[in-house]
């Protein structure tokens, strides 16, 4: 997961300051990566209930829950396959060599003013404003409980938001 920012700032960079030809292509990673459990307890940080179980407890009522919801349509329906399958053994993530990504982001100081080499990464913090235009958007319930953080204020205007009702996915054209 890498914040959108920095993958536009990226995209930018390394159109500016492309690698030389045959040395390769400028791969997106996040510095420091957020783990899944990380994530987690982010969530718990802005008072949702998500408790740590072992991942065949959980894979098994992942299972329960897509029997018995009687929804054909449910959103995560296509990563369901990996909650059946033995995910930790068989989803790792390699690590990519994103030393041309560096290159292009410091080449591009100058014209920016800031050295964003060092790379992007989502953190609590991050988490905390995606749940909040979550939230405001509409695509998912408020925390239940108080957390140990309050979730930051998003603020969208209502021209903000009609043209995000136009854009594709999900969300588009409602």
């Amino acid at each position: 997961m890498v914040p959108v920012d920095h993958v536009a700032r990226l995209v930018v960079a390394s159109v500016l300051n492309p690698p030389a030809p045959g040395l390769g292509v400028c791969h997106v990673t996040s510095h420091p990566r957020l783990r899944f459990n990380e994530y987690l307890v982010a969530l718990e940080t802005y008072g949702y209930e998500v408790p740590q179980v072992d991942y065949t407890t959980w894979s098994k009522a992942v299972e329960a829950y897509v029997a018995n919801s009687g929804e054909e349509d449910h959103a995560l329906l296509g990563l369901y396959h990996m909650v059946t399958s033995d995910m930790p053994a068989n989803t790792k993530a390699p690590e990519l060599d994103d030393s041309n990504a560096a290159a292009a982001l410091r080449a591009d100081t100058q014209r920016t003013g800031q050295d964003l080499s060092a790379g992007g990464a989502v953190t609590e913090a991050t988490v905390g404003i995606y749940l909040s235009y979550l939230i405001q958007r509409g695509f998912m319930p408020s925390p239940p409980t108080k957390g140990r953080k309050v979730l930051p204020y998003v603020s969208l205007s209502e021209a903000q938001i009609k043209a995000l009702e136009g854009i594709g996915g999900r969300g588009g054209g409602r």
